[in-house]
Order: structure tokens, then C-alpha cells, then sequence
């Protein structure tokens, strides 16, 4: 079964009454082939110091990448220039500072679907801190991303090659700057359309 390699993007601003928790969410996955890659946007709280420590104290300066804007960014802006250090082949993760993975197994069961469905694109259910309501659900096969519903939420994952086609423009407003924020619409959205209905919606609960 082929070892696919999950690179987590994680943008974070003040999170550091949630960043342990997020990032020993990644470190304790059963499966270990895994990169983080933190954007830490000009935070005024510890959260960059908590993440230093964090690497130091468990030995993962090859695995946890940790970057420290010297200017704000924002959202899309941080997904974007951390893809540009991403392989192609390479599964890309959303995993927010303030939320974490649910589940220990999640890149097991992801390696495993991954290999086994052919899939591009790899979306789970989710929870929530508040309620037990969860917005993921499957997607046809035939839709169009961009007209059906939005159902593709929270933990999800796909092959970085599918956004090398997707215009820098579709990530800018009309006043040519990066979007801040609505990174799904942004970005997930034109990856699902690039894959062509070759996605998986995974039921089990993996994203907190």
C-alpha cells in the first residue's frame, strides 16, 4: 500500500490556549508519515513560543515548519504560499490553530481510502465544540461544486496537484489583493471542480 505523505497547512493568529491541543492531535496519529507547516500571522499572544517548544521538546524540526509573518496575511494568503512548498503528489490538510483531529486513526483510514478509491479530493464528517451537528455530507459524482450545496466542510483533503491550474486571480477580490479569509470558497471549491467528481465524502468523524 503506498505511504502517502499528509502535509498540514495551519494558519494560526492567538491560538495558544488551542494550538497544543491541534498540534498533539498530529503527533499522536498512528500513521506517521505526516509535515506541518504553521503560519503563525503576527500573533500578540504565545502561541509562536508554545509551537517552539512544542518542537523542541519532542524532536520534530523535521516535521513541524514554522513560519512567522512579519506582516499580516490572513487566511488565503497563508494556504497559498505554504502550498508553493508542497510535491504534488503530496495530501494536503486544512487543520485550523483552534480546532484539532478527533480521531488517531484519521491518516490511517485517509491513506487507506486514498489508495483504495483512487480519489483527489477526501472530505470526513465533523463536530463541533457546541453541538453534534455535522454539515459534511457525500457529493454526486455529476455535481458541479459551484451549484450544489455546500457539503464538503471542516477536515479536507486533497492532492496538491490539483490546484497548479487554478488561477492566482480566482484567490483575489476586484481590488487585486488576496482575499482574508473564505478560504473554502476560495480554494476547496476550485479543487473539487479540477477533480472532476473524483472525491470521497469519508462518514466517520475525524475534525473537532
Amino acid at each position: 500500500m503506498t505511504q502517502n505523505k499528509f502535509v498540514i497547512i495551519m494558519p494560526c493568529f492567538n491560538a495558544e490556549k488551542t494550538i497544543t491541543q491541534s498540534l498533539l492531535s498530529v503527533i499522536a496519529q498512528s500513521y506517521n508519515n505526516w509535515q506541518i507547516i504553521i503560519r503563525d500571522d503576527m500573533s500578540t499572544d504565545n502561541t509562536r513560543q508554545i509551537i517552539e517548544n512544542i518542537i523542541s521538546v519532542f524532536g520534530l524540526q523535521e516535521k513541524i515548519f514554522l513560519e512567522a509573518n512579519e506582516e499580516k496575511k490572513w487566511e488565503v494568503r497563508n494556504i497559498i504560499e505554504s502550498l508553493e512548498k508542497c510535491d504534488n503528489e503530496d495530501i494536503i490538510c486544512r487543520l485550523d490553530g483552534d480546532d484539532w483531529l478527533s480521531e488517531l486513526d484519521a491518516f490511517a483510514i485517509l491513506n487507506r481510502r486514498y489508495n483504495e478509491t483512487g480519489a483527489e479530493v477526501i472530505w470526513t464528517a465533523h463536530r463541533w465544540s457546541f453541538s453534534d451537528h455535522n454539515i459534511s455530507f457525500d457529493l454526486p459524482k455529476d455535481a458541479d461544486p459551484y451549484k450544489h450545496p455546500w457539503v464538503s466542510s471542516h477536515f479536507k483533503t486533497f492532492r496538491k496537484r490539483l490546484i497548479n491550474n487554478v488561477s492566482d486571480e480566482n484567490f483575489r477580490g476586484s481590488d487585486g489583493e488576496y482575499f482574508k479569509r473564505i478560504g473554502d470558497q476560495a480554494i476547496y471549491l476550485p479543487v473539487l471542480y479540477e477533480a472532476r467528481g473524483n472525491w470521497h465524502f469519508e462518514p466517520r468523524v475525524m475534525y473537532h
